[in-house]
């Protein structure tokens, strides 16, 4: 009876001190990514001397030589986590992406680039590591709450990070924002090892052969974690179809691409990341009473029809504010999925499933882009947003009338 109690003080000693450092790491790992990958181009033809021309070229290989060896590897790391724990995962995973930061640092031609990049892809999972261990040490009754609360890790450092990226470039070089960015995951992965305790369950047999494929395709007969994966997919799919218009379409509405253009676009890209600190705990803690998934779907229904009032903007103020009430209600749509995957899955497998939402996620990153730009090739951005609402749309409704009310 004593251990008992003693092991349920613990788990409440253990989410207590985990929750603010796993924060802490997820907020320097998005930070590190927002401070140098999105000024990514500017390197390219900077640093790297890649002639004008062909910049687009060589950044969009070197963003999507990541995401393709992420979406591969990301179950991989996921399954190795249920047999090794996820804090090894998360050590492993910001000890190795801090490393192809400090490689970017000191790459010679876009051949390198490429090549760190791709290895940055296959180290990938600091985040997805960090959300399971918080899901998994949370008590049950702040699941929601928790979620939210990681969610606001991810949304401060995309706020803060393009800002500290822009003054590190313009004192020390570009090159500079990445060397610290290496310094920050490091920090970050010993804050981990030295501070985070993992709750203790019960493993899968580490001295049988670790089977993926067969581990994988257990995993994807739970039709709520396929689900789950479609999200993910759907979600990142329609933040990246966006993000690239964006700045095109503040330059139509100013009239020109200079740099009161490009500083703009920067405040109208850290809105979402204000409506994420702002809500997410809120949407979170609201998912908890109300139904995660309800809560998703309602949340994916307003923000599609908000989408729809895109056209309307008749300069950029109009459009910063859609943004922002976009960015209200969307900042609570990870944060819910999130808590629901902790619902339909078991601890043991926590890991595989974590992995396999991140490898939807990663190739969502892939899809986005490449939809964004081929309806930006015949339609002008506000009406591509409109189509991004409408599949915001179809999502709620098709969670709605076919997964609650078969439920």
């Amino acid at each position: 009876m004593s251990e008992t109690i003693n092991n349920t003080q613990e788990e409440k000693i253990n989410w207590k001190i985990n929750l603010p450092m796993l924060w802490i790491g997820v907020f320097l790992c998005c930070a590190s990514y927002t401070s140098s990958i999105p000024f990514l181009p500017v390197y390219v033809y900077r640093e790297l001397h890649v002639p004008q021309e062909a910049v687009n070229f060589w950044s969009g290989i070197a963003f999507a030589a990541t995401f393709l060896a992420s979406g591969f590897m990301a179950p991989y790391w996921g399954a190795l986590a249920d047999h090794v724990g996820q804090k090894r995962m998360a050590i492993r995973a910001g000890l190795g992406i801090g490393i192809t930061y400090f490689g970017i640092g000191v790459c010679q031609d876009v051949y390198q680039l490429v090549l760190v990049r791709f290895f940055c892809g296959v180290v990938c999972g600091f985040v997805p590591a960090c959300l399971s261990m918080a899901s998994s040490s949370l008590p049950q009754d702040k699941i929601g709450w928790g979620m939210g609360l990681m969610q606001t890790a991810i949304a401060s450092g995309s706020v803060m990070g393009p800002l500290l990226g822009s003054y590190l470039s313009s004192w020390f070089g570009m090159r500079a924002s990445f060397y610290v960015g290496a310094a920050a995951l490091t920090l970050a992965a010993l804050g981990i090892y030295f501070i985070v305790k993992e709750k203790k369950y019960k493993k899968l047999s580490t001295t049988k052969e670790l089977h993926l494929i067969q581990d994988l395709k257990e995993s994807l007969t739970n039709r709520e974690l396929v689900y789950t994966m479609f999200m993910f997919f759907s979600m990142q799919s329609c933040v990246l179809m966006a993000q690239p218009l964006i700045t095109v379409y503040v330059g139509e509405l100013m009239g020109s691409m200079g740099d009161e253009t490009v500083k703009m676009a920067g405040i109208i890209f850290s809105l979402g990341g204000i409506a994420g600190i702002i809500m997410a705990p809120f949407w979170g803690k609201f998912g908890q009473s109300h139904g995660f998934v309800k809560t998703f779907a309602m949340l994916a229904l307003i923000a599609g029809v908000i989408n729809l009032f895109q056209p309307i903007a008749a300069n950029v103020w109009h459009f910063a504010v859609i943004q922002l009430a976009q960015g209200l209600f969307l900042a609570g749509a990870v944060p819910n999925i999130n808590a629901n995957l902790t619902r339909v899955t078991t601890l043991e497998t926590r890991g595989k499933a974590f992995g396999l939402v991140t490898s939807a996620q990663q190739f969502g990153g892939v899809a986005g882009p490449l939809i964004g730009g081929f309806l930006a090739s015949f339609m002008r951005p506000p009406y591509v947003l409109v189509v991004l609402g409408c599949i915001l749309i179809t999502v709620a409704a098709y969670t709605y009338f076919v997964k609650l009310k078969k439920a």
